[in-house]
């Protein structure tokens, strides 16, 4: 086994992680359930399956509510080989305009330090926040970098790392089994996010059977493995035994795509806005197919992505999810002497086969409302009874009755 590559982490700085105290703005909900989450492994037979699974998922669920980081456009590629060891290769292109400009600024003047302080931030922001995710998972498993290549900087501020992890897979009853998975952190600036990266592509021994990944991959074909937007590493459960494959996948339930649900059902929403609260409220289906606990932890997700939602509720049916919720949506106000108008504006989570408006009310009217795609915009109008222009109207006639009086 190679040396571990002795690394100086960086100068202190607000840009990068405390290697010392990685945990030291993790909330104590998150380290709670977290400490659950491991728990979960010292279960046996197919309650752990099925724990193990769920567990996933709500931490998936919590973890979501950070938000994405949007610091590097990150790429992950893994081969992994018939002893368990994944051979890592992660590619990070800065994209966050303020540190572009600053590194592009300070390129002209001074190209070594731009150089080092690009190295640095890769180094504190992409390897060490993996690297204590893995260490915060299990003691098993060793990440080992070469003396080499380690972090190599390439043109436009893109670098690829390179290293190795060694008991990524370890046996478990006739399987290789992996020992770190979940959701990710992402520490930027003292602030919780979650690990976004854009792809991530594992492959496996050819002469390995897939037993079991979850979430389930977008494409998975000749024991190549490709997840896209996502914060997390997959389970996986792989074994070179064709009789124990056969066993284990008689046990697992086969995880439905989220893409495949939908197009699978049929989904209808009515929205109903508040001129007086200045809220959207909508309730509406998702029918044809029985969810998975994978299918609702995904819409909440969405839901929760797209309409930042005040309050929301779901529940599982034997033929699909009903829902409702409360969302600030977009709003335009406009008041004339003659009438009040509001433009309204809401993005739904995915395009739905129909889409219902009600009337906010018997003094208001729907004037014009157009779908496109996810956005929906609606504007509505409420003519004036009696408006400032009426009252401005009536002031003449009072001085009319005087002069005739006199």
């Amino acid at each position: 086994m190679p040396q571990m590559e002795s690394i100086e982490s960086p100068a202190n700085h607000d840009l990068f992680v405390s290697h010392a105290y990685p945990f030291n703005v993790c909330t104590n909900k998150f380290l709670y359930n977290l400490t659950k989450f491991r728990a979960v492994r010292k279960m046996s037979g197919r309650i752990k399956k099925g724990a193990l699974f769920l567990m996933f998922l709500f931490l998936l669920s919590q973890t979501s509510a950070y938000p994405p980081q949007r610091v590097f456009d990150v790429q992950i590629f893994m081969v992994v080989s018939e002893s368990g060891t994944a051979s890592v290769k992660m590619t990070a292109r800065l994209i966050d305009p303020y540190l572009l400009g600053h590194l592009n600024d300070l390129q002209k003047d001074n190209p070594q330090k731009a150089q080092k302080e690009f190295h640095d931030m890769v180094f504190s922001l992409i390897f060490l926040n993996f690297q204590e995710f893995v260490q915060s998972q299990t003691n098993k498993t060793l990440i080992v970098t070469p003396y080499a290549n380690f972090i190599e900087l390439r043109p436009n501020w893109t670098a690829t790392i390179n290293f190795k992890m060694y008991n990524y897979l370890i046996p478990e009853n006739g399987t290789l089994k992996s020992t770190v998975y979940g959701p990710m952190r992402f520490i930027f600036k003292n602030k919780v996010l979650s690990y976004y990266w854009r792809r991530l592509t594992i492959i496996f021994p050819k002469n390995a059977y897939i037993v079991n990944l979850a979430p389930a991959p977008k494409e998975l074909a000749d024991n190549v493995a490709i997840w896209e937007n996502g914060y997390y590493l997959p389970i996986i459960s792989i074994t070179f035994n064709e009789t124990v494959f056969k066993e284990k996948r008689a046990n697992t339930t086969t995880i439905i795509p989220f893409e495949e649900f939908l197009n699978r059902t049929t989904k209808v929403i009515t929205i109903k806005y508040d001129t007086f609260a200045g809220i959207v409220y909508f309730n509406g289906s998702v029918t044809g197919m029985k969810p998975q606990q994978y299918h609702v932890a995904k819409l909440v997700d969405e839901f929760n992505r797209t309409m930042s939602p005040i309050k929301f509720d779901i529940k599982s049916t034997e033929n699909g999810v009903v829902f409702s919720g409360e969302a600030k949506p977009m709003l335009q106000y406009k008041e004339t002497l003659t009438k009040k108008t509001w433009n309204v504006t809401i993005r739904l989570p995915f395009e739905f086969d129909k889409v219902n408006i009600e009337s906010p009310g018997e003094d208001v009217e729907l004037i014009h409302s157009k779908i496109n795609g996810t956005v929906v915009n609606m504007i509505f109008e409420e003519k004036k009874i009696c408006g400032p222009g009426v009252i401005v109207g009536l002031t003449p006639l009072p001085l009319l009755l005087k002069k005739r009086r006199r």
